[in-house]
């Protein structure tokens, strides 16, 4: 399954409208040294639904189902399971969310932080203003691998990876490198 595919599942059209075409990769699940985690909290268990600020974006009314080891979404009937599909991992409040690529070898990111009756996904992405200069000021330019593709007139920016050597580092980057994807509100 593919980060889009699985972010479509999960996210719905606000990601794609986010990000376009460009991946963001990681070469490993992440946080890396972290344990996988075979459940998502029973607090996060239930129905949510896109804020109405999300849904007026995506045209649709976007709702996500957490149980205790799958996810379902609106936009597909397929559930992504964890240690299937996706590998969960937490990093203090946060449970980081890793699809891997069809490739294998590379992982796609978002983060998700529950706040009461609030989940609130981030990701990462790279058309936001001062994205790839924030990673690079972070990581280091020698962590960060830009690949571009010819559309047969210009370059475009096809995939980013970003390579963190440690725990904080990739702290660093949830803290300033993320942009919000999707707030959902518990369904009553």
């Amino acid at each position: 399954m593919n980060m889009n595919h699985s972010l479509s599942l999960l996210f719905g059209a606000a990601f794609l409208a986010c990000t376009g075409c460009v991946d963001v990769t990681f070469p490993s699940p992440m946080p890396e040294n972290r344990r996988e985690l075979n459940s998502f909290p029973s607090s996060w268990h239930g129905t949510w639904i896109a804020s109405e600020q999300d849904t007026q974006a995506t045209d649709e009314d976007d709702f996500l189902i957490v149980a205790e080891d799958r996810i379902l979404g609106s936009n597909d009937a397929e559930e992504l399971v964890l240690g299937e599909d996706i590998v969960l991992k937490r990093l203090g409040r946060k449970r980081i969310i890793s699809f891997p690529q069809e490739s294998g070898n590379r992982y796609s990111v978002v983060v998700a932080q529950r706040r009461g009756d609030v989940l609130e996904v981030r990701a990462f992405d790279p058309k936001q203003d001062g994205a790839i200069n924030t990673w690079k000021t972070i990581l280091g330019a020698d962590q960060i691998k830009e690949i571009y593709e010819s559309d047969g007139q210009e370059l475009q920016l096809e995939e980013v990876h970003l390579n963190p050597k440690n725990t904080r580092q990739f702290r660093a980057l949830l803290r300033s490198g993320t942009s919000n994807l999707v707030t959902y509100i518990r369904a009553e």
